[in-house]
């Protein structure tokens, strides 16, 4: 076998060819002997590492389950341990912040609540202004006072010292409530019909959300007392008992000067225009048989009470068993029910007071509109005679600030 022989083989295997061709024959093949040899010797232990290898393996395998159920077992008792509750201070510590939450926010829940209701009112005493301008507009005077608490509203009589009803009952075409209005029509302007006594007591018992402040009652009928015993009701010549009537939280200013006719005068008397009072004295905006117009407020628009809230009795709100203030329905003529004077300085609403001052549910003030048709809180520590002079239409006194 010649050296070129081996030679070539190696060279295409890429193993050192100078060193091969510098080796013997005998030389070679002793080379490849010894490489037979290591070939056969590694065979011979692979199995040996292989199962090493796999015994280390289970061990390692075995050594990591071991691992794994013991981490487990601790994160188990981990999750054991934090689910086992918490301490009494921590839960007194709770409680006294979650009181300390509700201390803080209650009060200003409750005062964002009080803010919103005085707004329902303010919108509420502005349309009611409005509609004073509009009957102005149309008639040439704000609404009348109507004749006394015996009477109602009659659609077929005319508006002003004509009209019987109340001014919540004149201003009603100008709340969109119309057809309320025109619910005790008979056509006879001069006569009380059946069907009249029986529209007009079905009118008194509609509730007119417009006239109720939300801070002191809801919208709904209240029980309509006679000599003090609820539900009784109260006849009016020109409409028949009601047990339960609407009411209005709204007084129109009938003056600085308390003048109080009462009742009115019988059908005969009033359908012939007697029987009335003599109100020449009477320096408000809306009192018996009264026709004022803008032109007559001479200490200006924006210096006279038009409407504001009256004082009332929290402890007759749903029960109407205040006989003298809040016992009749809203469309009652000249009463305490629809008038207030300023001869008294107004106060927030009380179980133990006099009945004809201004007044209110809320909190440090009371809601008007003045007859220019602007709306502003006034505070129950308002000046007396500041009051006084903002009841009357031409006291001549001077308004200061309030």
């Amino acid at each position: 076998m010649s050296d070129d022989l081996f030679r070539r083989p190696m060279l295409a295997t890429g193993n050192a060819p100078s060193l091969l061709a510098r080796t013997s024959g005998n030389d070679l093949i002793l080379a490849l002997g010894r490489i037979v040899t290591r070939i056969r010797v590694r065979s011979a232990s692979r199995p040996t590492i292989v199962q090493a290898s796999g015994r280390q393996r289970f061990r390692s395998e075995r050594r990591s389950c071991t691992s794994f159920r013991s981490s487990r077992a601790r994160s188990n008792s981990m999750v054991r341990v934090s689910r086992s509750g918490f301490t009494l201070v921590e839960l007194l510590v709770v409680i006294a912040v979650i009181g300390v939450l509700v201390a803080l926010l209650l009060p200003a829940v409750q005062m964002a609540r009080e803010a919103a209701r005085r707004t329902h009112c303010a919108n509420n005493l502005k349309q009611i202004g409005i509609a004073f301008h509009n009957h102005h507009d149309t008639y040439g005077m704000f609404p009348s006072g109507g004749w006394g608490w015996f009477w109602t509203g009659d659609p077929d009589r005319p508006f002003g010292s004509d009209q019987p009803g109340s001014w919540c009952f004149s201003i009603l075409p100008y709340i969109e409530q119309m057809s309320v209005y025109q619910m005790g029509a008979d056509g006879n302007p001069n006569a009380i019909t059946s069907q009249q006594l029986e529209r007009s007591a079905a009118a008194t018992q509609i509730p007119l959300g417009t006239f109720i402040c939300p801070s002191r009652r809801s919208n709904a009928l209240v029980p309509h007392p006679r000599g003090g015993e609820p539900g009784a009701g109260l006849m009016a010549f020109n409409a028949n008992d009601v047990d339960r009537c609407a009411r209005t939280d709204y007084a129109a200013n009938a003056g600085s000067v308390r003048i109080f006719w009462g009742a009115g005068p019988d059908p005969a008397s009033a359908f012939s225009g007697s029987g009335f009072a003599d109100m020449s004295l009477a320096n408000g905006i809306c009192f018996q048989r009264s026709a004022v117009r803008m032109g007559d407020v001479l200490d200006g628009t924006s210096n006279t009470y038009m409407v504001g809230e009256r004082h009332l009795f929290p402890a007759s709100y749903a029960s109407g068993n205040n006989f003298l203030s809040d016992d009749h329905p809203l469309f009652v003529g000249d009463d305490f029910d629809v008038h207030c004077w300023t001869d008294l300085p107004p106060k927030r609403d009380a179980n133990d007071d006099l009945l004809w001052r201004f007044g209110g549910p809320h909190p440090n003030v009371f809601m008007v509109v003045l007859c220019d048709g602007s709306v502003r809180p006034v505070s129950y520590s308002i000046d007396p005679f500041t009051h006084l002079h903002l009841g009357g239409r031409k006291e001549g006194g001077l308004v200061g600030p309030y």
